[in-house]
């Protein structure tokens, strides 16, 4: 009787093993975060329109043994039209040691988007002795250095971002606008959940803060890195497969772009936009494809 009741059990057992697993879930769901202090406020962005260098920081406190200065430190600000008890901005003007580029065409594609600068903080004036203004760092990005400019402060609304949503891997239609990566905060060459990258359409084209960008790739060789495009040169077929079909590469050109992550818009100019990556399933490379999508829903 033993015998027969662990026999049921076994067939039973053996039976729920081979049940067919549950499908697993295809839909991925994007759960973004509200941009930070940090993130609104430290982006960077792209602009054409030109900084006045007249007004920058020159020394600090402990000048000349003290040459980085960050929040807490009293700094002192070379130019005109400052007032006490106002705050000021710091900004550097940035160009990329590295002169290789990401893509063909790439520094003149950031030539019509602009000069890049860089956010470095807030500074509030608290005196005026004669031509120097003494100010103290309220906030900081990072190392603040002498020559940085200093511009008004604007106040940046906080963001409405989408509640979680489906990603759709395989947009069906592209975006209603399209546009290109031409380069990535730190002069990065691959970004992540958290960077933020520079796209080449701004205000001009109805870009807001708060929109959001997909990225999107192709399979067209011709509109590949060059790089991963030399995998279709490898032989894909097993030795053992008879009757291989032949794909010509025109093929590859008509499946469906994928979508390899989304942003939202932090700030725009009239030519540029600083996108925050929300979400990547890959690594966002300089050069790829942005759309698009809107504003939250």
């Amino acid at each position: 009787m033993k015998r027969v009741a662990l026999f049921v059990v076994f067939c039973t057992a053996l039976a729920l093993a081979q049940q067919a697993p549950p499908p697993p879930a295809t839909n991925l769901v994007e759960r973004p975060e509200a941009p930070t202090y940090s993130d609104l406020y430290c982006a960077g962005f792209i602009s054409r329109q030109e900084i006045g260098r007249g007004n920058y920081l020159i020394g600090g406190l402990n000048t000349p043994n003290q040459t980085q200065f960050a929040q807490g430190d009293t700094v002192f600000l070379e130019g005109s039209g400052y007032q006490e008890g106002t705050r000021y901005s710091l900004v550097r003007e940035v160009q990329d040691p590295n002169r290789m580029q990401m893509f063909p065409g790439q520094r003149m594609a950031i030539a019509e988007a602009g000069q890049p600068y860089v956010d470095l903080g807030r500074v509030r004036v608290t005196a005026i002795r004669g031509v120097t203004a003494i100010a103290v760092v309220e906030f900081s990005c990072t190392a603040i250095v002498a020559g940085d400019l200093v511009v008004p402060f604007q106040e940046k609304p906080p963001l409405a971002y989408r509640a979680p949503t489906t990603f759709d891997r395989f947009p069906a239609a592209p975006g209603a606008l399209t546009g290109r990566i031409v380069l990535a905060k730190n002069f990065d060459t691959i970004a992540a959940t958290g960077h933020k990258v520079y796209v080449n359409v701004g205000a001009d084209k109805g870009v807001k803060a708060g929109d959001y960008f997909r990225v999107v790739r192709s399979y067209d060789p011709a509109k590949m890195d060059p790089v991963d495009a030399l995998a279709y040169k490898v032989p894909y077929s097993e030795e053992a497969q008879k009757n291989v079909p032949r794909v010509p590469m025109t093929r590859f050109a008509e499946l469906p772009r994928r979508a390899i992550a989304e942003g939202i818009v932090l700030n725009v100019t009239p030519t540029a936009s600083t996108v925050m990556i929300t979400l990547a399933l890959e690594g966002v490379n300089v050069g790829d494809t942005v759309e698009l999508e809107g504003p939250p829903q």
